[in-house]
């Protein structure tokens, strides 16, 4: 039992450090985007203005490579809790 509280306390500990950052990256997306409107709409990348890529495609990649991290990272602090108590 001591392990699990180990556990979700470091796990708890990286989801903040990681998901609180991720969200207020997701809202500034938005929030530039909206708020500057008119100079976003016009910028065009490859037949698409900025604002597509900002919120419909560079969102996707970013989240996948967090995800990825976390996933390492959470799987690794359980592997090294369950070393230190022997189980």
């Amino acid at each position: 039992m001591e392990h699990i509280e180990a556990i979700r306390k470091r796990q708890l500990g990286l989801a903040l450090g990681v998901g609180i950052p991720y969200f207020a990256f997701v809202i500034g997306i938005f929030l530039y985007v909206y708020l500057a409107k008119e100079t976003v709409t016009q910028v065009i990348i490859l037949g698409f203005p900025l604002h597509y890529w900002l919120v419909a495609i560079a969102i996707y990649p970013v989240t996948w490579i967090l995800f990825i991290w976390y996933v390492g990272q959470a799987n690794a602090m359980e592997d090294e809790i369950q070393q230190e108590g022997g189980a």
